[in-house]
């Protein structure tokens, strides 16, 4: 039957059955149709183009990313590839499946990866229990690393760099080739439930099981009048190093620590692992606006996730995390950071545009400004009342 395809939304991709072969060197999926095919009297060559990287309408990202060719063609077409080797089978020696896609345009960048890539790939792969090889296109081998436990979790397969096959004129076959992923659509970290029949929750509890995460309930206090012992919440503070970082942390963790809270103050690395289990022991977890709020994704059932806003960053703050979260199993909380608590006051007058029309930036301006030179002196006693609030949430 003829490759499905669909295009639109997020993401493009076509689901191939078959003889299919995918040529490395060309960057070409064929299908090759048997020669009796009613289908291939009608569209000899037939041809369509993807990028399979689910990020439709972003022209910088898509710009980023190997372009791919589906070419549907009679098992005499010039140029077809023979296979490299037998045709892949797996254990059982059933036919094979493919899924290629692409780590390319921002996936470098940890927050990006899951939304554009991670929760789209569950979406894709994991109907097939494992049984299908995973093909990456635009891969580096150190974010192939990073997420091993998730390729590992989603295939039984090592991962295939289809880029860094030698091009030899030969291709690998498979009986179904899927390109592109499913689930995407405008909305961030969320997943197109008219698409599929998982959700966001179900992404939460893959997560928990591949990286052996216990906790699966944050902490439930209790009242005064039902205390039998002692439950001491587990407060994360995510560090940042570079940009929209905390000035005072020290102060906002005697603040904490003043309230009842065991805390810990890190920053989230690459090292995935570690930072699931950090989050995923966390009852509490908050940051300023930025990736690592990303992890909000290990946090048990019922913990609170704290977003600090800084200035001007609101419609960021509340597509990127305040509306994802509500889909998570998780308290959400935002704190909005006044003038006086922007390093920005001190390199900019009061009435400068910076302060009074942050919306005349176009992105090139906006980002320097609001996203890569703003710190937060977190006015604690403002801000003490979020955790409050946090505490109450934990006792429901």
């Amino acid at each position: 039957k003829p490759a499905t395809c669909r295009f639109g939304g997020r993401s493009d991709y076509c689901d191939i059955e078959g003889d299919v072969r995918v040529d490395p060197g060309s960057a070409t999926v064929y299908q090759v149709l048997h020669p009796s095919s009613d289908f291939i009297a009608k569209s000899t060559a037939a041809m369509t183009m993807i990028k399979p990287y689910p990020r439709n309408g972003d022209e910088t990202a898509m710009g980023l990313v190997r372009e791919w060719t589906v070419k549907t063609v009679p098992p005499d077409h010039e140029g077809l590839p023979h296979c490299n080797s037998q045709r892949v089978h797996d254990d059982d020696s059933s036919p094979a499946l493919a899924l290629v896609f692409s780590l390319g345009a921002y996936f470098g960048n940890y927050f990006h990866a899951f939304t554009d890539v991670l929760v789209s790939l569950f979406v894709t792969a994991r109907p097939f229990d494992r049984r299908l090889h995973l093909l990456v296109t635009n891969g580096h081998h150190l974010q192939v690393a990073k997420f091993a436990t998730m390729w590992q979790a989603l295939s039984r397969y090592e991962v295939i760099d289809i880029d860094k096959v030698q091009p030899d004129g030969k291709a690998l076959c498979f009986s179904r080739v899927i390109l592109g992923l499913k689930g995407r659509d405008g909305k961030e970290l969320s997943i197109n439930t008219s698409e599929t029949q998982y959700t966001m929750k179900d992404f939460k509890h893959f997560l928990r099981s591949a990286y052996s995460l216990n906790k699966t309930t944050a902490i439930k206090l209790q009242t005064e009048d039902d205390k039998t012992t002692t439950l001491v919440p587990r407060l994360l503070i995510i560090s940042r190093e570079r940009t929209r970082t905390f000035t005072n942390t020290e102060e906002i963790m005697t603040m904490a620590r003043d309230l009842g809270y065991q805390v810990t103050v890190t920053e989230l690395d690459s090292n995935v692992s570690r930072s699931a289990r950090l989050a995923n022991r966390a009852d509490v977890m908050m940051g300023i606006h930025g990736a690592g709020l990303t992890n909000m994704v290990f946090l048990p059932e019922d913990a609170v996730v704290i977003q600090v806003v800084p200035f001007a960053v609101d419609w960021f703050a509340t597509n990127y995390f305040g509306e994802p979260s509500k889909g998570m199993e998780v308290r959400y909380l935002e704190y909005k950071i006044e003038r006086e608590e922007s390093s920005l006051v001190k390199q900019y007058p009061p009435d400068d545009v910076v302060f009074t029309d942050p919306s005349s930036f176009r992105w090139e301006e906006f980002s320097p400004i609001y996203m890569l030179n703003q710190n937060v002196t977190l006015n604690v006693t403002r801000f003490r009342p979020v955790l409050l609030e946090a505490l109450e949430l934990l006792h429901q």
